[in-house]
């Protein structure tokens, strides 16, 4: 027996039974951004009766074991959408949350899908801060924006775990604006501790040089100062510390796929 759960404006039932089909969605998608194993895409929707241009969110399955546990979680559509109230309430910028749908069959879930509002044209901020082209002021005033989410993040004791430039959309026409995306894996804590904060900033991956050495214009220390200045010794410990052991599980994960 399927139980379907949806929150959200009134939608057709047109595009409500093509949402749950990511055929469908690639099909009459405006522009596709990824396809497996979730499909995220750009779709003009009739929502709350009008028409408007959407970001739709419909998430697949990366092991057998998240299926297995399934019955047990929320959906990743489900957490996505907490996770997104939670950051605006933090003063966080997130693409808003519209509507949030899971469909479960005997506990299990089957189909999931989030619909948020569409920020307009924009790039990652790997693409900019890796560009060797881009002015440094550019590149600091960006780092200095997503230290300001971040500290805001931790500050809520809300925690990302999946903090790489990727995840951060700069706005092509305001490069002040930024927002924060890829929020499934986002966890609420009673409390957070320097190591915990340092090693979900340590996957940002700033700077090439990890903080092996000193050099001019390192914006993982300019990234710190904007996060906090008053603790920033006891951040960079900690952080270095983080950035070691994700260089030793990738050195290790290489080893074994090479075995492998």
């Amino acid at each position: 027996m399927k139980k379907t759960s949806y929150t959200g404006p009134p939608i057709s039932r047109y595009y409500f039974e093509g949402l749950i089909n990511k055929g469908w969605i690639i099909e009459y998608a405006l522009e596709v951004f990824k396809r497996h194993p979730n499909v995220v895409a750009l779709l003009e929707l009739e929502i709350g009766n009008r028409f408007q241009k959407v970001i739709v969110k419909n998430f697949g399955w990366r092991n057998n074991i998240s299926i297995i546990l399934s019955p047990w979680m929320r959906s990743r559509a489900q957490k996505s959408w907490d996770a997104s109230h939670w950051l605006l309430e933090a003063g966080v910028p997130v693409p808003k949350p519209l509507a949030v749908f899971t469909q479960r069959q005997a506990g299990f879930i089957v189909k999931n899908y989030l619909i948020t509002e569409y920020i307009g044209k924009f790039q990652t901020a790997r693409r900019i801060l890796r560009n060797e082209i881009v002015e440094l002021e550019i590149k600091q005033l960006i780092t200095s924006k997503m230290a300001e989410m971040v500290a805001r993040m931790h500050q809520a004791n809300l925690i990302h775990h999946d903090l790489t430039m990727g995840n951060f959309l700069v706005k092509n026409d305001n490069c002040e604006q930024i927002y924060l995306v890829d929020l499934n894996r986002l966890e609420r804590k009673s409390r957070l501790s320097t190591s915990e904060k340092m090693a979900d900033i340590a996957k940002i991956n700033l700077c090439r040089c990890q903080l092996n050495e000193e050099h001019d214009n390192c914006l993982w220390r300019f990234f710190l100062q904007q996060y906090d200045a008053p603790q920033f010794e006891r951040n960079f410990k900690a952080l270095k510390k983080a950035i070691c052991k994700n260089q030793l599980r990738h050195q290790v994960k290489q080893i074994k796929n090479v075995k492998g």
